[in-house]
């Protein structure tokens, strides 16, 4: 039976919060959830993601979009994918300086018969290549499920700073930086190196795909990244098929929020969804 009650989640990125203006951060996490979720009213999951995203990329806030941290080389490259797990539909690009990564990732998803355009890079100096920085960086997701019982997942970045040019991190990559079935949606968030070696995202999914509940799920994922690479490296979001929503993370706080018809909640750090 699916659940005919349409709800959307987001988060801005797992990381230190308490360096950063985390009550900035909470207002334009509800104001996402307003703007995604005013698209159920006319559209689906897809719509409620991407417009959700997008104005976080446009917030200036979170390492996406206009916030986007800048390469070795000074320069701006985003990355961003989108999935629709009821048609397994999926569209990303990675080192792209478009305005909003994420509407580019759905032109991808529903205009190529591609799952992901990655754009320019230059050549690197041996200077560069020594001098490569690992410091993590936020992203912004979303996951949504509608009246129709359509799960989206969408997850955007501008990566970590003083990253070689040309580096694509976990945002771009289906089951690790996102994942959606009939069953579950799911975001990632925090360092990418780590995330695309587990793929957390498709990890959640197959536990969930076992009868496993999606908060127990989400939980034993990210438990299991910090057993094998210790804390402050990951987030994630999910929402499954029946409208239940999750998320944990294993740093320092994570912007995340969620919105059904009749309630809206932000957390930066402690909070349940």
């Amino acid at each position: 039976m699916r659940y005919n009650k349409p709800v959307l989640a987001v988060h801005g990125g797992a990381g230190d919060w308490r360096k950063r203006d985390s009550e900035r951060a909470l207002s334009e996490i509800k104001k996402a959830l307003e703007i995604g979720f005013e698209q159920f009213k006319t559209g689906t999951s897809i719509e409620a993601v991407v417009e959700a995203i997008a104005y976080m990329e446009d917030s200036g806030v979170f390492d996406a979009g206009v916030g986007s941290v800048k390469n070795l080389k000074g320069e701006v490259e985003m990355d961003a994918g989108i999935m629709h797990g009821n048609t397994m539909s999926v569209g990303a690009v990675a080192s792209t300086r478009a305005k909003n990564p994420i509407k580019e990732a759905l032109k991808v998803m529903k205009l190529t018969k591609h799952v992901l355009l990655v754009g320019e890079r230059g050549d690197l100096t041996l200077k560069e290549l020594i001098g490569s920085s690992t410091i993590s960086g936020d992203t912004v997701g979303a996951v949504a499920l509608d009246k129709d019982g359509n799960l989206v997942a969408g997850t955007s970045t501008g990566g970590i700073s003083g990253k070689l040019p040309g580096r694509v991190g976990d945002s771009p990559i289906p089951g690790a930086g996102y994942y959606a079935t009939e069953r579950v949606a799911v975001s990632s968030t925090g360092i990418g190196e780590i995330i695309l070696k587990i793929l957390p995202a498709k990890e959640v999914d197959i536990l969930v795909s076992m009868g496993v509940r999606l908060e127990d799920a989400i939980r034993s994922v990210v438990n299991k990244i910090t057993d094998r690479f210790g804390t402050d490296n990951v987030g994630l979001i999910g929402v499954d098929y029946r409208g239940f929503v999750s998320a944990h993370y294993n740093t320092k706080g994570m912007a995340r929020g969620v919105k059904d018809q009749q309630t809206l909640r932000a957390f930066i750090f402690e909070g349940e969804l």
